[in-house]
C-alpha cells in the first residue's frame, strides 16, 4: 500500500529543487527554466558544481547582493513562500514534537531548510492538512516560472470539444490536461471522452484521447489562436 504522504513530499521535493530558479528569476531578464523531466544524476552533479562556484562570489540567498534590478512581484512571491514554509515546518515540527527551527534572518530567503525541515518530520495524520498548502505553494512557484507540472489543467477551450451537443454536455469546458505518458513522454491530452479532431490535427493518442507532445505544443498553440479568432 503506497503512502499517502508522498504527493506531499514529493511537492515538498519540488519546491527544494526550483527554489534556486524562483530566486534567479527576481532578477528581470531571467530565461524561465521550461524543464520537466527529472534531473540525470550527471545533470544534477553539473548544476550543483555551477552552484558551489557560484556561491565562491556571492551569496544567492541574500537580498540587496545584486546591483541589478529586481522583479518586485517574483520578489514578493519568494518572501510570502518564505513565511508560509516557515510557518508549515513549525506546524509540522510541534506536531511531531521537534524542534522548531528559527525564524528566518533579516536578509534570508530561503525556504529550503524550512520545506526539508517539514519534509523531514511530515506524519501520517497530517498530510490531509498538508497537502492543499503544499499544492498552493507549488502552484505559486509554477505559475511565476510558468513550468508545466503534471496534471495541470489548461485554461484552454477545446476546438473540438467546442460543438457538443447537450447529450455530451462537454461543449466550452477546459478539456485539457498535461500528462506524464508511460516512458516520460509530456503531453497534453484531452480528456473530454468525446474528441475527435482531424487526423492531421491530432499528435498522437493514448487511451482512446487525442494528445499532443511538447514538440507539438507552439503548433497546437497556433490552432487553438486560429480557433478563437474564428469564434
Amino acid at each position: 500500500m503506497s503512502d499517502p504522504r508522498s504527493d506531499v513530499r514529493d511537492g515538498l521535493a519540488w519546491l527544494i529543487e526550483y527554489w534556486p530558479d524562483l530566486l534567479e528569476a527576481r532578477l528581470p531578464g531571467t530565461p524561465r527554466p521550461w524543464r520537466y523531466e527529472p534531473l540525470t544524476a550527471e545533470q544534477r552533479a553539473a548544476r550543483d558544481e555551477e552552484a558551489r562556484q557560484d556561491r565562491l562570489e556571492r551569496t544567492e540567498e541574500a537580498l540587496g547582493e545584486s546591483p541589478a534590478p529586481v522583479d518586485v512581484g517574483v520578489l514578493s512571491t519568494a518572501l510570502d513562500l518564505l513565511v508560509r514554509a516557515d510557518d508549515f515546518a513549525a506546524e509540522v515540527a510541534e506536531h511531531a514534537l521537534v524542534e522548531v527551527l528559527p525564524p528566518p534572518r533579516l536578509g534570508q530567503l530561503d525556504a529550503r531548510p524550512y520545506l526539508a525541515h517539514a519534509r523531514r518530520h511530515l506524519t501520517l495524520d497530517l498530510e490531509e492538512w498538508a497537502a492543499p498548502i503544499v499544492q498552493a505553494m507549488v502552484d505559486k512557484v509554477a505559475a511565476v516560472l510558468g513550468l508545466v507540472v503534471d496534471g495541470q489543467l489548461l485554461a484552454v477551450v477545446c476546438p473540438w470539444c467546442h460543438g457538443i451537443t447537450d447529450e455530451q454536455p462537454v461543449g466550452g469546458a477546459h478539456t485539457w490536461r498535461v500528462r506524464e505518458l508511460p516512458g516520460g513522454q509530456v503531453a497534453i491530452v484531452c480528456e473530454s471522452g468525446h474528441c475527435e479532431p482531424p487526423g492531421r490535427e491530432v499528435g498522437t493518442w493514448w487511451g482512446g484521447a487525442p494528445c499532443w507532445p511538447m514538440s507539438e505544443w507552439e503548433r497546437l498553440a497556433r490552432l487553438v489562436q486560429a480557433s478563437e479568432a474564428a469564434a
